[in-house]
């Protein structure tokens, strides 16, 4: 057994340093052999810190570190990762450092969720990936924008999964089969898995009630305007046992207040970072005046650069700062966020 093991690993070495292209020869030839990342540490210290501490120099330090690690990944080579086997994905998640803290996100987030004992009158928050959350309540859990390579591991701790969009960085296929097959709904525009299929949005104000979870969507344009109707947002009202908190996740939205349908004070708002500058204070304090924003879709690798939306850690930061909200901030993979009495901590 040890010796089918040791020529499988040899196997997935070889794939990753030569059967990937010359992109992923070039990238790996070059690297040592041996362990020597300490992004499982810097991880660590970044889940020490908080979005909202006063003094950023630990939190900010970090990050920079782990965009040094985004910078070094093509999204070439990272849509490789996504696609490839299991045995090479989990070489390039022991010795490559963006891979490690994008598994040690996910672990993170999925033991927190199946364990994480929710209080009444509180919600937890996770930033899983990219614009991808997971919110828990006393009495239920659901997810917007689930896009991960092991997504589908947290089906059976979900109730209920949310889809702003059809485009490859919001969603999960195998999250979605596996919520399908377990009989769980799944919100979107554009999935009919059967005929009349009671979750699609077809209508800006459709509602959905699930469990005490109540939700209110529309249909917005894409950051791309010429995506009509390509986008719904999503108003969650989480229930009595949280004090009706609302959290509203907005996908690629354009930010075009005519579409905006607005029914509740938000509480947490999920924007993505616009593609035209500043676009988000078009809503923000206008239609919507959360008391909280988590600015999101920072650092997607599957994006190849600035012009594809790969937005970087410094250029959230300082988008986050000139949003028309006080309590804005950025969280990153992994964190974990307790709403109670009116408050993020």
């Amino acid at each position: 057994m040890k010796q089918i093991m040791m020529i499988l690993l040899s196997f997935a070495v070889c794939v990753i340093t030569y059967g990937c292209g010359d992109t992923y020869e070039n990238e790996y030839s070059s690297r040592p052999q041996e362990v020597t990342s300490t992004a499982v540490a810097d991880m660590t210290v970044l889940w020490a810190t908080s979005p909202w501490v006063a003094d950023m120099t630990q939190r900010t330090a970090v990050l920079e570190k782990i965009q040094g690690y985004a910078d070094a990944c093509s999204s070439t080579n990272f849509k490789q990762y996504l696609s490839t086997t299991d045995v090479v994905a989990s070489t390039l998640e022991t010795y490559d450092d963006i891979y490690i803290c994008y598994r040690q996100a996910f672990d993170k987030v999925l033991a927190e969720v199946k364990d994480t004992k929710v209080e009444n009158g509180t919600a937890a928050i996770w930033l899983l990936y990219n614009m991808g959350y997971v919110v828990k309540t006393p009495s239920g859990c659901f997810g917007i924008d689930i896009c991960h390579r092991y997504a589908a591991e947290l089906a059976p701790y979900l109730d209920f999964l949310c889809v702003t969009h059809n485009h490859s960085d919001h969603y999960s296929t195998e999250l979605i089969q596996a919520m399908l097959e377990a009989d769980k709904p799944v919100i979107s525009n554009y999935l009919t898995p059967v005929a009349n299929y009671p979750y699609t949005t077809t209508v800006t104000g459709k509602e959905f009630e699930i469990g005490k979870f109540k939700i209110h969507a529309c249909l917005t344009d894409h950051n791309n305007a010429t995506l009509k109707n390509f986008v719904t947002t999503f108003q969650v009202d989480c229930g009595e046992d949280t004090g009706h908190f609302v959290f509203m996740h907005v996908g690629d939205s354009n930010y075009n207040a005519e579409q905006y349908d607005v029914t509740q004070d938000v509480d947490v708002f999920i924007p993505r970072y616009a593609v035209n500058a500043l676009t988000e204070n078009n809503i923000i304090g206008k239609m919507i005046t959360p008391k909280y924003v988590l600015l999101s879709h920072i650092l997607e690798l599957t994006h190849a650069g600035v012009d594809e939306s790969r937005w970087s850690i410094g250029m959230g930061l300082e988008r986050a700062s000139k949003i028309d909200c006080d309590e804005t901030y950025m969280p990153f993979w992994g964190e974990k966020m307790i709403w109670s009495n009116g408050e993020l901590k």
